[in-house]
C-alpha cells in the first residue's frame, strides 16, 4: 500500500516538473517576440523621423519661396499707387512670420500714404441735419479732420433736467460735447433694405451699428462694421445756428453716389 503511495507522489511531482517546463518554454519566446516587436516599430520611427525631417525642409523652403513672391507682389501694390492691396500682402506675410524685422513699420508707413492720397473734402453746414458722405469697412483705420468756426444759436424751451439726448436724430448725443462735430456709423441703405424691409440710413434705426461719438478738430478711428459714416454737429433741434465746417476725412474710405448724399 505504501509502496502505492509513493508510486502516485513521484507521477504527480513529474507531471508537475513537465508544465513547469512548458510555461516556461512559452513565456520565452513571448519575451522573444515582445523584444523583436519593439525593435521593429524603434527601427521604423528612426526611418520615419528622417523623412519628416526632409519633409520640413521642403516646407520650410516653400514658406520662404512664399513670402518672397508676396514681398515683391506687395512692392509691385505700392508702385502702381495700390497701398491698401499692399498692406494685405503683408499682413499675410506679418501672420506666417511675425518676426521679420521691418514690417510692421513697412505696413504702417503704407498705411499713412493711403491717408495721405485716398481721401475728400468737404463743407458741413452746421444748419443740416446728419450728411452722409462715405462708407467706411470694418478693421479699417478712417481719419476726420475739421476746421473753422460757426455762430450757435439755440432756441425752445428747456428744463432742469436740461436738453434731451433720447433721440439723436432730433436730440443732442449724449457724451458728446454740446457744438462739437460727431459721426456715426449706419448700415449700408442697399444692404439693410434688403435685410430690413426698406429701413434707410436713419442714425436712430435698431439696425444702426454704433452710438454717436466725439470727433472734434480730429479723430481717427476704426469702424467695428462695413457701413455709412455720416457727420452732423451736437446741438438740439430746433437751433438757428449759421456757418459751415471745412472736413477732410482719408483713409479706408469710398465715396458714396451723389443719390444717397
Amino acid at each position: 500500500m505504501q509502496r502505492n503511495q509513493w508510486f502516485m507522489v513521484s507521477a504527480s511531482l513529474l507531471v508537475l516538473a513537465i508544465c513547469g517546463a512548458i510555461v516556461w518554454s512559452d513565456g520565452s519566446r513571448a519575451v522573444a517576440q515582445t523584444g523583436t516587436s519593439k525593435a521593429k516599430v524603434k527601427t521604423g520611427t528612426t526611418k520615419k523621423s528622417g523623412d519628416s525631417k526632409e519633409l520640413d525642409q521642403r516646407a520650410e523652403k516653400n514658406l520662404e519661396g512664399f513670402i518672397t513672391d508676396t514681398i515683391k507682389l506687395a512692392d509691385d501694390y505700392e508702385k502702381a499707387k495700390l497701398f491698401e492691396e499692399a498692406q494685405d500682402q503683408l499682413r499675410t506675410v506679418a501672420r506666417l512670420k511675425p518676426e521679420m524685422p521691418g514690417l510692421k513699420e513697412k505696413i504702417d508707413k503704407l498705411n499713412e500714404a493711403l491717408f495721405e492720397t485716398n481721401d475728400f473734402d468737404m463743407d458741413l453746414d452746421v444748419a443740416d441735419s446728419w450728411k452722409a458722405q462715405v462708407q467706411v469697412f470694418r478693421g479699417k483705420p478712417v481719419r476726420v479732420e475739421a476746421q473753422g468756426s460757426y455762430k450757435i444759436t439755440m432756441t425752445g424751451p428747456c428744463d432742469a433736467n436740461g436738453l434731451p439726448t433720447k433721440d439723436p436724430t432730433k436730440d443732442m448725443a449724449a457724451g458728446v460735447r454740446c457744438g462739437a462735430l460727431m459721426g456715426i456709423v449706419v448700415p449700408d441703405p442697399d444692404s439693410s433694405a434688403a435685410k430690413t424691409g426698406g429701413r434707410g440710413n436713419n442714425p436712430n434705426d435698431k439696425d444702426k451699428i454704433g452710438e454717436p461719438f466725439e470727433v472734434g478738430a480730429s479723430k481717427e478711428f476704426t469702424p467695428k462694421e462695413d457701413g455709412i459714416l455720416l457727420l452732423n454737429v451736437n446741438l438740439p433741434a430746433g437751433h438757428k445756428s449759421t456757418g459751415k465746417l471745412r472736413v477732410h476725412v482719408s483713409g479706408h474710405i469710398k465715396l458714396l453716389a451723389k443719390g444717397p448724399r
